[in-house]
């Protein structure tokens, strides 16, 4: 369902009850967050903590991959391993580019497995439904409608991510031996990003959300319409509804993360005894 773009909050002819805003959130590992870009639930410092938390999620599923890629190593004779620690490879390009191809694409289905098997999936799932039923039944009465939503949602993140990452995983390693099929990998998982983008939605990035995560998306919900209601047209600067989306604090959560673990990446390969 669409939102209805307007300064003001708009008034259906036969009710003086507004139509609900454009609501976008993430899930934090103890809950949910929203903001209507003019009202949001969550401190900066709980979205720091949250991306700290995806990048040391993503740190964690390196331990299963770099365990299936030796065990792969072992049978296919291709220094896999050394490919995840980014230490080496193969020496034939082709060779390589495939290594690489297969790494990318077994650290991201690790990621997605421990991601699926921590809270952020049922919060994120919660957090999908909540908007859903907001934008489907308005700013009224919603709530007993949450646990029939479903988890996936057209304008999650992971529906742009999806048409990033073919040429990022693929693509990327593809382009110094054969460019035009790296171009066609990035331009059809463009092309595909929606279905790529509900079925990892689907299957991995949400899960069904248990009663107290369910709970938690609904008070969100309750939280930013109470705050948006009061004051539905603020004079907010393109800035200030940025911050309030939440994305510049955990993009710091990120970057904080990536600056703690990287040196401890680069000596991973001494303390395994590479």
């Amino acid at each position: 369902m669409a939102y209805i773009p307007s300064e003001e909050p708009y008034l259906h002819p036969y009710s003086c009850v507004p139509a609900p805003p454009r609501i976008s959130g993430t899930a934090m590992p103890h809950g949910v967050f929203l903001s209507t870009g003019t009202a949001s639930t969550a401190s900066a410092l709980s979205l720091i903590v949250t991306g700290l938390c995806i990048v040391t999620l993503g740190a964690f599923s390196l331990v299963p991959t770099y365990m299936v890629a030796w065990t792969i190593e072992q049978l296919i004779h291709v220094p896999l391993a050394a490919v995840v620690l980014q230490i080496g490879g193969p020496a034939d390009p082709a060779t390589g580019a495939l290594a690489h191809m297969g790494v990318n694409v077994l650290s991201f289905f690790m990621f997605l497995v421990v991601l699926r098997a921590s809270p952020l999936a049922g919060y994120h799932a919660a957090e999908h439904m909540t908007v859903h039923a907001i934008e489907h039944f308005g700013v009224q009465g919603w709530q007993e409608h949450v646990e029939a939503m479903p988890r996936a949602h057209l304008r999650c993140g992971s529906n742009l991510l999806s048409g990033i990452l073919p040429a990022l995983l693929l693509g990327a390693p593809l382009l110094a031996v054969a460019p035009p099929v790296a171009l066609l990998v990035a331009v059809g998982g463009w092309y595909t990003r929606h279905r790529l983008g509900f079925f990892l939605q689907s299957y991995f990035t949400t899960k069904p959300p248990s009663r107290r995560q369910t709970e938690a998306g609904i008070a969100a919900g309750e939280a930013v319409l109470r705050r948006w209601l009061a004051d539905p047209a603020p004079a907010v600067s393109r800035a200030r509804a940025l911050w309030l989306r939440g994305m510049p604090q955990m993009v710091m959560g990120v970057a904080a993360a990536v600056w703690i673990l990287e040196p401890l990446a680069q000596r991973l390969h001494l303390w395994l005894d590479w």
